[in-house]
């Protein structure tokens, strides 16, 4: 299965359930190539009902080699449900694998309505070993966040999971309610907010772009494209 396969499939669950509309992309970072194909990254946003942003990266790195396949899903504030993460990074023989709901708010309750129901598609796959996440995502990771460098034979596996972290994430959705209090709408806003500003300055990929494409751009794609 190759990250562009992942990526279609992906598309494709959401398309069959929601009209995605696509949004601009600064010119720019929209699709960067560096000499002798030594990178190639396209950045890609959509809006759909419910949802402000869908945010996917598609890079390919020659050497070392590496292909990337990454989509956020932020919903919009009117909605108290998670944040959604996937992140794939395929190298020769293994792949780093990143999965997620991300919470706004560390209460069980919330926890319990919205996080739990991740449990059955979890204790599904064998995604492993895992891997300590950076102390920046702390407050973010959960029972049944995957953050792992698995063996490549565990690759299919994986990408079921993905799909079904997605299909669950996508029927949550569809049964939110909109929020009704303006001042649980603020906290639930601000909570986004804090969560997109911990990705924008202390997610260590951004530095690690900025090693191929500089700094400044780096910089502007977290700012201006994937939050």
């Amino acid at each position: 299965m190759s990250m562009e396969q992942l990526k279609s499939e992906m598309l494709s669950i959401l398309k069959d359930r929601y009209a995605l509309t696509s949004t601009p992309v600064p010119d720019d970072l929209r699709e960067i190539r560096l000499p002798l194909g030594a990178l190639v990254l396209n950045m890609y946003n959509w809006r759909m009902d419910r949802v402000r942003k869908i945010s996917v990266m598609r890079t390919s790195i020659k050497i070392p080699k590496l292909e990337i396949f990454a989509i956020e899903i932020y919903p919009e504030a009117d909605f108290d449900i998670p944040l959604l993460a996937i992140d794939f990074s395929w190298m020769k023989k293994k792949t780093f694998i990143y999965m997620n709901f991300i919470p706004l708010f560390a209460d069980s309750d919330y926890h319990e309505k919205y996080i739990a129901r991740l449990q059955p598609i979890r204790e599904q796959y064998t995604i492993e070993p895992p891997k300590k996440p950076k102390e920046w995502m702390n407050p973010y990771i959960n029972d049944y966040t995957v953050y792992a460098m698995a063996d490549n034979a565990l690759l299919d596996g994986a990408r079921q999971c993905a799909a079904d972290y997605l299909s669950c994430y996508l029927d949550m959705l569809d049964a939110a309610e909109p929020i009704t209090d303006p001042d649980y709408r603020a906290r639930v806003e601000h909570a986004g907010t804090v969560y997109c500003d911990d990705l924008s300055e202390k997610d260590g990929s951004r530095n690690k772009l900025g090693r191929f494409i500089g700094k400044d751009r780096a910089d502007r794609i977290f700012r201006e494209v994937i939050r």
